[in-house]
């Protein structure tokens, strides 16, 4: 209890010290699209490198995991090109730019949760996907003012709650004559808003597929999704010029 109560006195501290190093990264909105996609199709890469490895990370009987920033940022670039079938090494420099900003921000929660992932005699270390979605997002924020969230209709925890827009957005992902796998973005109030669909994929099964209603390792409760089925979406906003 001792050393959880100080890992969060420790991340309330670095997001405070984070807040205080904000610059914003204005995007031009001829690029806003663009880049908000990109965005989106990393998050959904680094949360697919976090679901893969969930086998080795909650194994209680390895310490040194060897899941580490460096290995992490590595998968998450092979997913990124299976994603969009591009390296990022080929887009343009001012995207190169976000995206960097942004895996450097998947990195810190990695490299934050180190001791969690490594400790060993203790199974399920609560470094989920949607944990290190949103510690990514966090992090992102305090650093450039590019909100990122997790969100869907079946949200476990409030902070993944769809706001209005993101209601009325989802609404049209569910709709079966939305053509799959497309976003939508508007730009509203100085920031273009865009919501990139996620489905479920094998990795996913394992908390969030059936029997429905059956606990899963973390303690919640099943949705009984399949394979290919609409989870959500990943919510960017960004400050735009």
């Amino acid at each position: 209890m001792k050393k959880s109560w100080i890992f969060a006195v420790f991340i309330v501290c670095f997001f405070v010290l984070m807040s205080n190093l904000t610059f914003s990264m204005t995007i031009p909105k001829n690029k806003a699209k663009e880049i908000a996609d990109y965005v989106a199709s990393m998050i959904i890469a680094g949360r697919g490198v976090v679901a893969q490895h969930q086998n080795l990370i909650n194994d209680p009987n390895k310490g040194n995991k060897g899941f580490t920033p460096e290995y992490v940022e590595k998968k998450m670039l092979e997913n990124f090109k299976k994603i969009t079938g591009k390296d990022m090494s080929e887009l343009d420099p001012e995207v190169q730019n976000v995206l960097k900003q942004v895996i450097a921000a998947a990195k810190m929660s990695v490299q934050m949760n180190q001791p969690r992932i490594n400790k060993s005699g203790v199974g399920f270390k609560m470094y989920i996907p949607a944990v290190f979605g949103r510690e990514t997002g966090q992090i992102l924020k305090a650093k450039t003012d590019i909100a990122i969230k997790q969100t869907t209709f079946k949200f476990r925890n409030a902070y993944n709650q769809p706001d209005s827009f993101e209601k009325e957005i989802l609404t049209k992902f569910e709709n079966p004559n939305y053509p799959k796998g497309q976003g939508y973005g508007e730009f509203t109030n100085g920031r273009y808003r865009y919501l990139k669909p996620i489905y479920i994929r094998q990795a996913c099964l394992k908390c969030h597929g059936e029997p429905k209603g059956a606990k899963d390792i973390s303690g919640h409760k099943k949705e009984g999704y399949k394979i290919g089925d609409l989870r959500g979406a990943i919510s960017v906003s960004i400050p735009v010029k």
